[in-house]
Parts: C-alpha cells; structure tokens; sequence
C-alpha cells in the first residue's frame, strides 16, 4: 500500500509539473519570442537613422568592430612606433643637436618596424629618411646596407 501511495504522489506530482510546465511555458515562450522580435526590429530602426545622421561614423565603428584585436594591437604598436620616431626628431630638433643617441633610437625603431610590423626595407628608410632629413642639413644612410 505504502509503494502504491509512494508511485501515485510520484507520477501525480510529474503530471501536475508537466501541466504547469505546459500552461506557464508556452505564454513565456511566446512573450520571449516578442521580445526578441522588438529588440531586433528596434535596434534595426535604430541603425538606419544613425546611418542617415552621419554614416562615415557608422563606417568607422563597424570597421572597429569588426577588426580582430591583434591586428588593432599590432596598429596600436606601429603608431606608437611612427610617433617614437617623430619624438627622436623633434628632441634632435629642440637640443640642435643630432647625437648617437637618437641614430641609435631611429634604428631601434626602424628595426623593429621591419621585424616586428613587416615592413619592408624600402618603406622603412623611406620613412626614416623622411624624419630625419626633415631637420635641415641631415642625412639618414641606409643600416639595412651594412647587413648585406
């Protein structure tokens, strides 16, 4: 008797579960299917007028998005490496001066323009070239050369 009570509570108990499962699930599933089709729908309106407001914006953070993180890594690297360079020249400039010291730094630079960011040869000492014979009277020889 005990084991008929046991197994008549048991499955009453997974029919009662199954029935508010049913009665309860399918108005949720059908609020959540509403809402999913809203927030579609609105994030869509949405991006049609902040393309029509002003699209090079668009353009720009979708490219963001869209980018892998070590490529914008590796851009991040090469800035900053442009922007070395440039300090190189500007404190050759400020101290009227152009020493060992910042021959070596456009090396480096340049270097690891070259190794690290895969720059050729050539678009490296177009660059430095550019830097450095921007301060009147200097010359910037090719390192690459001596390698050979």
């Amino acid at each position: 008797m005990k084991n008929f009570l046991f197994q008549l509570f048991t499955r009453g108990t997974v029919s009662m579960l199954w029935l508010s499962d049913k009665f309860f699930g399918i108005p949720v599933a059908i609020l959540l299917w509403l809402a999913a089709f809203f927030r579609v729908n609105i994030a869509k309106v949405g991006y049609v007028l902040m393309r029509v407001t002003d699209a090079r914006r668009c353009e720009i953070i979708e490219t963001e998005a869209n980018a892998d993180p070590f490529e914008l890594e590796m851009q991040t690297m090469e800035l900053k490496l442009l922007e070395s360079s440039y300090k190189v020249r500007d404190h050759a400039k400020e101290i009227g001066d152009w020493t060992d010291q910042h021959t070596e730094a456009i090396e480096a630079i340049g270097t690891a323009l070259h190794t690290e960011l895969g720059w050729d040869e050539d678009s490296v000492m177009d660059h430095m070239q550019s830097v450095v014979q921007s301060i009147p009277g200097l010359e910037l020889e090719s390192w690459f050369e001596d390698e050979e």
